[in-house]
């Protein structure tokens, strides 16, 4: 039993040892096949990356060859043009300068005792038939006669009037086939043209090229492929026929996935060609990037927009409170001022085609509108917008267009709302930024006040009486005016070097209170108004007297002639005998004393 027991020890230890010779053995042949994968994957790696660098070169090749193509085909349309006008100046000579040779007659044969002079300048055939059958424009062409030459000269042209209707018939079939060949031309010549400017910008302060600056950027989700290649695929994939608008369509692709990424670093530049692709062709190519280009527009704005919004005090986390909107919330690469001052660009375009703007103002969101509208958004912005809304003001409406009329009218109520507020709000900047100036504010007020004038009395569409009618019964929007009127003049009397904008200020916000309540008498109860504003009705007697009873002397300088004749008729409207009396005698002690 004892032997059988070493006899079996010894054989466990003989497997032990063949059996760790063996995972020995499989580990090796484990990490060999695992260099080997590596190396594999490795060397397929290389070959996929030397691949599409093969497939880069061969694309910009290819791209490179168009454009010398291009260029080419239009040398060569060039060159033909030029040879067919050289052709058609010295065919158009030749016509000119071979009627009015007069040629030396020779002696004619059969005599009959007649001279030969006598002859020709009695014959009245060839004179009398080409005054009577010759087409309106060959007498544009006929000389008079000298004096000293009885022979008349001899004309190339038909007879008959059916054949000058034949050739003028042939003449405008030639002109009409050499016209489609010289338009494509002129849409070749466009279109490398174009190819030339935009392969060459450069969007400030890049010293090199677009092309080239996106060579080196890539989106990090798709680090293989650089923003220059991805672009040249989506312009490969556009058939539009115009490269400008194709170069459009593949910029705008680009910059709607850096925002989707949140990669913010190109944004600058997407936005400069956009404004270089406006500014090459606007009317052309503004109308069919509204549908892709309006919409990002705002987005684009929406990245500064909201964070400003949630601290501004309507907002509902920090509702009646005023916060200024931390650096660290905001993104400086995606400038929302450019972006609005694109859209306001797009929306001038429009203005000449009514259904073109009525389409653009579809895309454009009123929540977008309402928001940069707030206090706590960039001055510069709030002007942008005010600018962009003038564009909008149409015969029956204005804002954005709605599907319903209830929707539209609740807009247009939220609009004259919101842009009345600014004629008294404060606006905030951001947190670590110097306060406005006051005549940056005045100046902001100002473009409100032109857009509610501008409302309120089309100038478009005299007639029109929807805007006006909004303003007068909207419950507080002309006590509002009235507070503000109140407040700007009052602003006067420091005599600060911005009274001449607080002067203006008065004047605009009479003649527009004035005519809404002369146009809509019936609809504007503003004692009632005035009673929902804080200090309404005292605000409201206050300034209506001071302007009523001013000599805009000293401390009142700037106010017209006409405001006070206006105050003058609402404040009678207002207030009995026994008041209008006291309130002139209240006026009337100070300057006895002076």
């Amino acid at each position: 039993m004892t032997e059988e027991l070493a006899a079996a020890k010894s054989m466990t230890e003989t497997k032990a040892g063949e059996i760790a010779i063996i995972r020995s053995n499989q580990t090796k042949l484990a990490e060999n096949y695992e260099r080997q994968l590596a190396a594999l994957r490795k060397a397929m790696a290389e070959e996929v990356a030397r691949h599409k660098e093969e497939i880069e070169a061969a694309r910009a090749e290819g791209k490179m060859l168009a454009t010398e193509n291009a260029f080419l085909k239009q040398d060569l349309a060039e060159e033909s043009m030029r040879i067919n006008n050289q052709k058609a100046t010295a065919a158009w000579t030749e016509e000119r300068v071979a009627p009015g040779t007069p040629k030396k007659h020779g002696p004619l044969p059969f005599r009959d005792g007649f001279d030969d002079d006598e002859i020709l300048a009695v014959s009245p055939s060839k004179s009398t038939q080409y005054k009577q059958m010759s087409p309106t424009a060959g007498d544009k062409r006929k000389r008079k006669l000298s004096e000293n030459s009885p022979i008349p000269l001899e004309l190339s042209l038909p007879l008959e009037p059916m054949h000058v209707e034949a050739a003028v018939g042939d003449m405008s079939d030639d002109a009409s086939d050499e016209a489609i060949p010289n338009r494509l031309a002129q849409v070749d010549n466009q279109n490398s043209q174009h190819v030339k400017l935009l392969l060459n910008h450069q969007t400030f302060p890049n010293e090199q090229s677009d092309i080239e600056v996106m060579a080196k950027l890539a989106f990090p989700s798709d680090a293989q492929r650089t923003l220059s290649t991805i672009l040249l695929e989506e312009m490969a994939d556009l058939h539009i026929g115009n490269y400008l608008l194709e170069y459009a369509r593949a910029i705008i692709s680009l910059w709607s996935r850096a925002l989707r990424e949140k990669f913010f670093q190109p944004i600058p530049m997407f936005m400069g060609i956009m404004r270089y692709i406006l500014a090459l062709d606007a009317p052309s190519s503004a109308p069919e990037l509204i549908k892709y280009l309006v919409p990002l527009l705002q987005d684009s704005g929406d990245i500064n927009g909201i964070p400003r919004f949630k601290h501004s005090p309507v907002s509902r986390q920090n509702f009646g409170q005023i916060r200024q909107t931390p650096l660290s919330e905001l993104q400086p690469l995606v400038d929302s001022t450019e972006a609005l001052g694109i859209l306001y660009q797009v929306a001038c375009s429009c203005l000449h085609i009514d259904h073109v703007l009525e389409q653009f103002w579809r895309y454009v969101r009123y929540d977008f509108i309402l928001m940069m509208l707030n206090c706590s958004q960039n001055l510069s912005d709030i002007v942008l917008v005010l600018n962009v809304l003038s564009t909008s003001v149409r015969i029956e409406s204005f804002g954005s267009v709605q599907d319903t009329e209830q929707d539209q009218s609740a807009n247009e109520n939220y609009i004259i709302d919101r842009v009345a507020n600014l004629l008294s709000e404060t606006p905030q900047v951001d947190e670590g930024q110097p306060p406005y100036m006051p005549w940056e504010i005045c100046d902001m007020r100002l473009e409100a006040l032109s857009l509610l004038t501008s409302i309120a009395f089309n100038q478009a569409a005299p007639s029109s009486t929807h805007g006006s009618m909004i303003i007068a019964s909207h419950p507080t929007v002309l006590a509002r005016l009235v507070r503000a009127m109140h407040d700007e003049l009052d602003a006067l009397y420091p005599s600060p070097p911005e009274k001449e904008l607080h002067a203006s200020l008065v004047n605009g916000l009479m003649r527009l209170i004035y005519g809404v309540m002369r146009r809509h008498p019936e609809h504007v109860d503003l004692q009632s108004k005035l009673c929902r504003v804080a200090g309404g009705k005292q605000k409201f007697l206050v300034v209506l007297t001071r302007l009523a009873f001013s000599e805009g002397l000293i401390l009142e300088a700037g106010i017209e002639d006409d405001t006070v004749d206006m105050a003058h008729e609402i404040l009678d409207d207002a207030v009995n005998p026994q008041e209008a009396e006291a309130l002139q005698e209240a006026f009337a002690k100070p300057k006895q004393h002076e």
